[in-house]
């Protein structure tokens, strides 16, 4: 006899949906707000929005994760959720999963070396942490730079914006996907329960069985999932 699925916590399931939906405008918002500043020639200002809205992205993603958790039982740190995603350099380490990594991290891959692999991308983290950090901050106060003060015209130029315009284009593209798999999930969480239930256990022991190759194993997981999610509500809208 199968295991009963774990019971859901349908309201605190739609607080999350809401979040992301509250989330998802406001970073739409921010966006359509740094367009305005960037038309009127204020170019640090705008970067500064852009890098906000990033943060507020960052945020769908990690509210997705939770969501997934709650439906498939998974035990979860509430209070730390939460505090990550108050949390900047939390948000930026989030985001650094949707960026292509660095070159020591694909040769890294190519060569089937897990661990630098993952020592590479801690370090991509880090550094896109400090470069995002350091750019919002940068298009805010005058600081001291080489012997001198800078304001933040001087320090923000067009192309450093036209990087994050671009960036934060599709960061509200995954966002959006994000939002909507989250509204699917609480408008009827048990449609794909015992699927999620399933992906998590099958994840467990993909660890164990194939602990030399955790791409090939996640990426397999991943798409039979997709796979199944997809093929179960066709089935339902026909």
């Amino acid at each position: 006899m199968a295991d009963a699925l774990p019971e859901i916590d349908r309201e605190l399931s739609s607080v999350i949906a809401r979040g992301a939906e509250k989330t998802f405008d406001n970073a739409e918002r921010l966006y359509f707000e740094a367009e305005l500043l960037a038309k009127v020639g204020a170019t640090a200002r705008a970067l500064c929005l852009h890098q906000i809205s990033l943060e507020e992205c960052s945020k769908i993603e990690s509210m997705g994760a939770w969501a997934t958790a709650l439906v498939s039982g998974a035990d979860v740190d509430q209070k730390g959720v939460l505090n990550a995603l108050r949390q900047h350099a939390s948000k930026n380490r989030t985001n650094a999963y949707m960026m292509e990594g660095s070159q020591a991290e694909k040769d890294a891959k190519a060569n089937g070396d897990w661990e630098a692999m993952h020592d590479e991308f801690k370090k991509f983290q880090k550094a896109f942490h400090e470069m995002s950090n350091d750019a919002k901050n940068a298009s805010l106060y005058v600081d001291w730079v080489e012997g001198e003060f800078i304001s933040p015209s001087e320090r923000i130029t067009q192309e450093m914006l036209g990087e994050i315009v671009t960036r934060n284009q599709m960061f509200l593209g995954i966002a959006q996907n994000g939002l909507k798999m989250l509204q699917r999930l609480d408008k009827s969480p048990a449609d794909l329960q015992d699927l999620l239930v399933q992906f998590m256990d099958a994840a467990k022991q993909k660890r164990v069985e194939m602990p030399d190759d955790p791409v090939a194993a996640g990426s397999e997981l991943v798409q039979a999932f997709l796979d199944a999610g997809l093929k179960r509500l066709r089935e339902k809208r026909e």
